[in-house]
């Protein structure tokens, strides 16, 4: 695709207030817009007649999101543990310096750590996911070193 550049991904929430406090305070996304969608020509791209959602738009290391949270019609599923192997976005991922210290961290606000996908990988990278408040899965990985991933990190990262 020529002269495209990625703009957002779009992740579908069932409580937008919720999800936005979780991104924040959790996560440390920065909220950089916030729209209500009510038109005809929004719920035609969306696939979805009638549809009236809020979209938040957020950033964190370079990354764009955008939180959506229908009103009409309601979400069609409710808040459940996703698996790895749905067909759709898997999962997000963040680096940290130090794993046991992020996962105390996540755990004293609320967040649902899966104890059970704690791992050691090759390379000693260690891994673990916690959930949203609409489970679904984010991979909090630890690295002795960013030379293993096969992609260029950002150079200022915030969570550690």
């Amino acid at each position: 695709m020529r002269n495209a550049r990625l703009l957002h991904y779009s992740h579908c929430v069932s409580d937008i207030e919720r999800s936005r406090a979780f991104y924040t305070d959790v996560l440390g996304f920065e909220t950089v817009g916030e729209f209500d969608f009510d038109d005809e020509a929004t719920a035609r791209v969306m696939g979805v007649p009638g549809a009236r959602f809020k979209g938040i738009f957020m950033k964190c290391d370079g990354m764009r999101i955008e939180l959506i949270g229908f009103s009409n019609p309601p979400p069609t599923e409710r808040p459940r543990r996703r698996a790895s192997n749905e067909v759709g976005h898997s999962h997000l991922s963040f680096y940290v310096t130090d794993l046991d210290a992020t996962l105390t961290e996540l755990a004293s606000k609320g967040v649902p750590v899966d104890r059970d996908t704690r791992a050691s990988l090759m390379g000693g990278i260690e891994c673990c996911v916690v959930r949203d408040p609409d489970g679904f899965p984010i991979e909090i990985v630890q690295m002795p070193t960013l030379d293993l991933l096969p992609y260029e990190m950002p150079t200022a990262g915030r969570h550690g």
